[in-house]
């Protein structure tokens, strides 16, 4: 039973996304993830799964744009089997929050978007920390 809700939950997360994802950078090394509008042109959805060198990890975030910009803030939280990657190394951790800050690249291509990211990251397990780490994505789709 749990292998089909799993299954459905995933077919049904492919028909709803706006955008699919693949960004290099913290938390987790390579990441990708599904964006979803919740509330047109304002509030964006997004959920993401990473892998790197030292985790394995998954989180979700609300994106919120800022009008007339190219510019997104979000909040957002993730859990890993590792320490994420930030800086400093000594704040890392595998669970918490992060605020995301971020901004589309003008590239005149189709369908097709880039996007630079900066993570303010408070870590809550296994200890308490904060870090700040950044990353760079591709997307495709509307």
């Amino acid at each position: 039973m749990r292998k089909a809700l799993a299954v459905l939950a995933v077919a049904l997360a492919l028909g709803l996304a706006q955008r699919a994802e693949v960004s290099v950078g913290s938390l987790f090394g390579v990441q990708g993830g599904l964006r979803f509008p919740l509330v047109p042109f304002i509030l964006d959805g997004r959920v993401y799964g990473g892998v790197g060198l030292e985790a394995l990890g998954a989180g979700v975030d609300l994106l919120l744009k800022v009008p007339l910009t190219d510019l997104y803030l979000g909040l957002g939280g993730f859990y890993g089997n590792g320490p994420a990657l930030t800086l400093p190394q000594d704040a890392r951790g595998q669970g918490g929050l992060r605020a995301v800050l971020g901004t589309w690249l003008n590239l005149p291509l189709p369908l097709v978007g880039v996007y630079v990211e900066a993570h303010p990251t408070l870590y809550l397990s296994p200890s308490t920390g904060f870090g700040i780490g950044a990353a760079v994505g591709f997307s495709v789709g509307l």
